[in-house]
């Protein structure tokens, strides 16, 4: 038995002024109560009563003892009733690790919803085009395009992610507008330093499937950086239609050999995590973006 159970038996004996009344609230035997409050009396090296014939007297250390413990066992309930509500409620810090772009396309517009449906998960967001190790940088869930390759992790498809190829208005009409991919030599073309296996253009032309990879005018390893220089009238870029879908309805970007272009199999999101259990907020979280941003 634990001090704090020998206090609560103690606070009930003061409450009931005897062994025996204590024991029928508490459902024990007199001797059983008798040898806890010994017990806490050996543990604390005091006197908490007087014995006087069948009576008991509290001695002025379990005054002190009352007011500390009774302190103590509001505390162990306060910690309890926050940690119940806490799981009920279902709170804690989740880290979440994907590209800049898919956190600002796919992410933040569905947060204002998640944070209103779990008020007390709190958000850490690791953006990095890279995948990295979830037990380095204590991830939680990361959301990454192509087929996941970790054997420790699960991943659960999510939605398809289409190519677009694209440049502003004002690049078209100083360099011209190419017509088939063979045209795309001549042009300046925006690409990735990092994930390159995005550099490798896929097209069907003449129901040849065929990947080209374009020679970078400028990289980035950054898709929004990207898009930003297509924008200025730097070059064209190969981006996920999500990243530059209001362009496009805008007229700021113009859409480049869309019949030639071909989507991979791989060219899909997957939400990654642990095979370990998962916490509560972690798995909310998980389920919460699984239905939003599933197949």
């Amino acid at each position: 038995m634990g001090m704090l159970e020998d206090i609560h038996v103690f606070l009930c004996v003061l409450q009931e002024g005897s062994f025996s009344a204590a024991a029928r609230k508490l459902k024990r035997t007199p001797s059983s109560v008798s040898k806890t409050i010994n017990r806490l009396e050996k543990r604390l090296n005091v006197s908490l009563f007087e014995r006087i014939d069948s009576h008991i007297r509290s001695t002025p250390e379990a005054g002190i003892l009352k007011n500390k413990g009774q302190q103590a066992l509001q505390s162990i309930s306060t910690a309890k009733e926050a940690l119940a509500n806490r799981k009920e409620k279902v709170a804690g810090l989740v880290r979440i690790h994907t590209a800049l772009t898919t956190a600002k396309y796919l992410l933040a517009p569905l947060l204002p919803q998640l944070v209103a449906q779990y008020p007390l998960i709190e958000f850490d967001f690791i953006l990095d085009s890279q995948r990295s190790n979830f037990l380095e940088q204590e991830i939680d869930i990361a959301i990454h395009s192509g087929r996941p390759v970790e054997q420790s992790l699960i991943g659960r498809p999510l939605m398809k992610r289409p190519w677009v190829i694209a440049a502003a208005p004002a690049y078209l009409e100083q360099h011209g507008t190419p017509e088939s991919p063979a045209d795309l030599v001549a042009h300046k073309c925006l690409n990735f330093s990092v994930r390159t296996q995005w550099n490798s253009w896929t097209f069907r032309e003449k129901n040849i499937v065929s990947s080209m990879e374009q020679p970078p005018f400028m990289r980035s390893n950054q898709g929004e950086f990207l898009r930003t220089l297509a924008l200025h009238g730097l070059g064209i870029v190969r981006l996920a239609y999500f990243n530059v879908a209001e362009d496009l309805k805008q007229g700021r970007l113009v859409p480049l050999l869309e019949e030639h272009i071909v989507q991979s199999q791989d060219d899909q999101f997957y939400l990654l995590y642990p095979k370990r259990k998962q916490t509560a907020r972690a798995k909310a979280v998980i389920d919460f973006l699984h239905e939003h941003l599933g197949p």
